[in-house]
């Protein structure tokens, strides 16, 4: 099923945190309706009782970087 991603990278050398904007993964099932492979003819009643009607929580990632964020590199101000 399709759905959203969240990734949140922390800079180890000034503590700072970044959220990247969600991110939509999407899926190859045809019984989704937010995948591109959903017919566009499946609609109704019976699209309601077969196919995924909503996206699940999103994915959250978070990954860490040895680094400075870009906000702290020199020369970013």
């Amino acid at each position: 099923m399709c759905r959203r991603r969240q990734v949140r990278t922390i800079y180890s050398k000034c503590n700072h945190a970044i959220t990247a904007a969600d991110v939509d993964v999407a899926c190859d099932s045809p019984r989704c309706i937010f995948s591109p492979n959903h017919p566009q003819t499946c609609t109704g009643d019976s699209c309601r009782r077969t196919c995924w009607q909503y996206r699940p929580a999103p994915q959250q990632y978070t990954e860490k970087k040895d680094q400075l964020c870009p906000y702290c590199l020199p020369g970013a101000c």
